[in-house]
């Protein structure tokens, strides 16, 4: 599939388009599900990167994601609830195929939506030991997170890395929205203690 040739003005209109391509592609417009793709592909990516820790496998994950989306987009009842449900159809393939498998780990490669690493922390400005201090501090931010357990580990990517909101993280994961705060909470403060005792260390 071609690579997203949006325009940087589409932001702000990025929901009515993505509504227009939506209703386009559930008549059948190959093109406009192109576009759905273009937008929305990188956003799985990542992740599904974040949760598997292998850009092989999580290219393929997003590729089955996808034709399970063109082959379900009929079925979807609220055009506005797209990205929630692309979200859990990715989250499924995740769990159905690698539940079994270790902790993943959270690859020191990953990139946000900005094309910046999620704990991408060294400031250039800085000279060598400050740089050294901030690249372990990053290290030890992204094994922080490889050892949060999935249920936390996945509302900390949607919340922290991916920027979904509380209610839309809700609907990915199937649970409370009261479940997910708490989650979502105490899977920062692990990271925070963890972050702390390396600082005072």
């Amino acid at each position: 599939m071609t690579k997203n040739n949006l325009n940087p003005d589409s932001a702000a209109t990025e929901p009515a388009l993505l509504a227009k391509w939506i209703e386009q592609a559930k008549k059948g417009d190959i093109q406009a599900f192109q576009r759905i793709y273009d937008l929305s592909s990188r956003k799985v990516l990542n992740f599904i990167y974040r949760m598997v820790a292998s850009m092989e496998e999580a290219e393929d994950l997003t590729q089955e994601t996808f034709i399970t989306v063109y082959q379900k987009l009929g079925s979807l009842k609220e055009d506005a609830k797209f990205e929630p449900w692309l979200f859990r159809i990715a989250r499924n393939y995740v769990y159905q195929k690698y539940r079994r498998r270790g902790p993943a780990t959270v690859s020191v490669d990953a990139r946000d939506e900005g094309g910046r690493s999620a704990t991408e922390i060294v400031d250039e400005r800085k000279g060598p030991q400050e740089a050294f201090q901030s690249d372990e501090l990053g290290r030890v931010v992204r094994e922080v997170i490889s050892d949060l357990t999935e249920k936390y580990r996945e509302v900390f990517v949607l919340s922290v890395i991916q920027h979904r909101s509380y209610q839309e993280i809700s609907e990915i994961v199937g649970r409370s929205l009261a479940s997910v705060k708490t989650d979502i909470h105490r899977a920062r403060l692990q990271v925070r203690k963890r972050v702390k005792e390396y600082l005072k260390g």
